[in-house]
């Protein structure tokens, strides 16, 4: 949130008061420090402490120059400024807050509907979270707009199946747009595949990563195989992706539909590389499918000796 601090030359010291009571990672403050004239019938000077150039009186170019979330009066004003500024209000319908008794009390009653007064500490604390709050839910929303409107306007309709497809072909940008627009990674296909079970059975470590970036859940199953997008990789071959998803805390143990763990399928596929990364992560090598068979004695039964030597790091954890 970006906050204009509005005061007179020489009240430095009230503008670094009030930086201080917030965290500056929370809040920006520029300086909008105003010369006050000789009387109130001559114009007054407005200058940007950090700029050279002054400031025309005129909100479309304030907006521009500066572009603020907020202003903040922290003096008492000569009249004219609270005429400008009454004006400012007036065009971007809101009310500016002034801090302080003093700079209060320089309110011209006419203009007092375009102002807000806050006294204490405490209460300017608790005015700019809550507005920033605000300003944080109407930035989302207008976040989410933009993408959409991106998306139609680049011929893609803004639903699920679209989405689906997006994912589908490893579009990321289109991918991008849709979680902006509120579209939630864990979205499910309209048979019930989790997008990130779309993109690992795709072999899209780009989308993958993107997804969990985004917050996508790790283990949500596929509704036709039961499956996690840790298994669907290992049943793609996809040795990355599995590395990836090993890496960002997918569970190791999940088994599928027909009781397959990642690592049963690993074995089954004589993928040593993905057989230790499970083992390595935890994954059980004595638990066994519907068929009563564990990761361990499949090795066995296959005679793959590299399996076998890699799975004897391993005491057995449970007795069949």
């Amino acid at each position: 949130m970006k906050i204009l601090l509005i005061y007179l030359e020489g009240e430095k010291a009230k503008a670094n008061s009030v930086k201080a009571l917030f965290d500056k990672k929370d809040f920006t403050f520029n300086p909008l420090v105003l010369a006050k004239p000789e009387d109130e019938g001559e114009s007054f000077n407005i200058k940007m402490a950090s700029f050279s150039a002054p400031i025309v009186s005129k909100v479309g170019e304030l907006k521009q120059e500066y572009a603020p979330s907020h202003m903040l009066i922290l003096s008492r004003l000569p009249k004219r400024c609270f005429d400008f500024l009454a004006g400012i209000s007036c065009a971007l319908n809101t009310h500016f807050p002034v801090f302080g008794k003093e700079a209060a009390a320089g309110i011209p009653k006419p203009y007092s509907s375009c102002f807000l007064p806050i006294k204490t500490d405490a209460e300017l604390t608790s005015f700019l979270k809550k507005e920033k709050i605000a300003h944080s839910k109407n930035e989302a929303e207008r976040s989410s707009q933009r993408a959409r409107n991106t998306l139609l306007q680049m011929g893609i309709s803004v639903n699920v199946d679209s989405l689906v497809r997006c994912v589908g072909e490893g579009l990321i940008h289109e991918i991008s747009l849709f979680l902006a627009a509120g579209f939630s990674p864990d979205t499910l296909s309209n048979a019930g595949i989790p997008l990130l079970n779309i993109a690992a059975r795709k072999g899209s470590r780009e989308t993958i990563r993107l997804l969990v970036h985004a917050g996508a859940q790790l283990n949500l199953l596929s509704h036709d195989r039961g499956s996690s997008a840790l298994i669907d990789s290992v049943m793609g071959k996809s040795k990355s992706i599995s590395k990836d998803l090993i890496k960002a805390g997918a569970d190791v143990n999940i088994r599928s539909k027909d009781g397959q763990s990642a690592l049963i399928i690993a074995v089954g596929a004589g993928d040593s590389t993905t057989v230790q990364a499970l083992l390595e992560a935890g994954a059980d090598p004595d638990v066994t499918d519907n068929l009563g068979v564990s990761a361990r004695k499949y090795a066995t039964l296959f005679h793959n000796k590299a399996l076998d030597h890699i799975f004897e790091e391993y005491p057995h954890l449970k007795e069949h």
